[in-house]
């Protein structure tokens, strides 16, 4: 069994992947004296643990302790993963690769699964940031903006006047207390943002394009969005996955092309058979060996080889993912 760790910059999420395949996420909050405590708390009763991987956008004081924390209950060492300009089909679109989050990176991966479109994943923790990945698996870039608890801390620790002290808990749109108006205020400033970015992305997509929200905040953002968001809550973690399982596969020959494989849905739990069901390429019929010239005629020529017809690269895997890949 392998334990898989999302340590973002408020919560770590973490869930197992066995041969079952992956179990429902767990968390907690980060303390500000760190993490071994409530690993001790969370991880007590796990065992049979393989492996670990880790995405972790915390920083390196986390890192260092939960691989303390582990090496000393599992003789263990975690498995950081770093971003990368190509892997698993997705194409990287900064030049410099480690520098787009790792939380961002797995998002794209396991967003490329329903790749018959081009995906758009919006993820809502304390910072939002928006990626786009086409159905080629091109990373078009993306957005950071501050997420509500940046927005609403901002408010309550530069403003004298505001604070965040818990007022009314009942949500209004026009609020009679100080605490229930930025929560308010900060709620439609997101939402109205993301509106405005989903009906652009529309347009420029020419409504090609599919909806996926992630984050802490996503459930608190829904109810004012679209319908059409798709809400995964643990996408990173199924980019993870695709790491763990990685390793369990044979080695590939020297020429194989491991950033163009695409493996099971991480949500299954039955291994998942590439069919294609593109159009196949025909191979050329093997030239036939020119007989020998006959007294007194010609020599024919050797009949030309047929061209190979190259496969659409849009297609290529599209079609055999399942609808709802993730």
């Amino acid at each position: 069994m392998k334990l898989l760790v999302d340590i973002g910059n408020s919560r770590v999420k973490w869930a197992t992947l066995d041969k079952e395949g992956l179990s429902p996420s767990q968390s907690f909050p980060r303390s500000k004296t760190g993490i071994k405590a409530s690993l001790n708390k969370a991880w007590k009763s796990l065992t049979d643990i393989e492996a670990i991987y880790v995405a972790n956008v915390g920083g390196d004081k986390l890192s260092e302790q939960l691989s303390e924390w582990s090496e000393k209950a599992w003789q263990l060492t975690p498995k950081t993963i770093k971003s990368e300009q190509k892997r698993f089909g997705v194409s990287n679109a900064y030049e410099e690769a480690e520098k787009l989050g790792i939380d961002r990176w797995l998002s794209l991966i396991a967003a490329r699964q329903h790749a018959r479109q081009a995906q758009c994943i919006i993820d809502c923790g304390t910072a939002m940031t928006i990626d786009i990945v086409t159905k080629t698996g091109q990373h078009q870039g993306g957005m950071i903006l501050p997420g509500l608890s940046l927005m609403r801390t901002s408010l309550a620790s530069n403003t004298d006047a505001l604070t965040e002290e818990e007022g009314e808990q009942e949500f209004k749109t026009l609020a009679a207390n100080t605490y229930s108006a930025i929560q308010a205020g900060t709620l439609y400033c997101v939402t109205a943002t993301l509106e405005r970015i989903i009906s652009d992305l529309k347009l420029s997509f020419n409504n090609q394009i599919r909806f996926i929200i992630t984050g802490g905040d996503a459930e608190h953002l829904l109810p004012l969005l679209p319908d059409e968001l798709h809400h995964y809550p643990d996408i990173v973690l199924k980019g993870l996955a695709f790491y763990a399982r990685q390793d369990d596969k044979p080695t590939h020959q020297p020429n194989a092309d491991v950033e163009n494989e695409f493996e099971e849905d991480v949500e299954t739990s039955v291994e998942m058979t590439t069919e294609q069901t593109d159009e196949t390429v025909e191979t050329p019929v093997e030239e036939k060996k020119a007989s020998k010239p006959k007294a007194r005629r010609p020599r024919r020529k050797k009949a030309e080889d047929k061209p190979v017809e190259a496969p659409a690269e849009s297609d290529s895997s599209d079609s055999t993912l399942p609808e709802q890949a993730i």
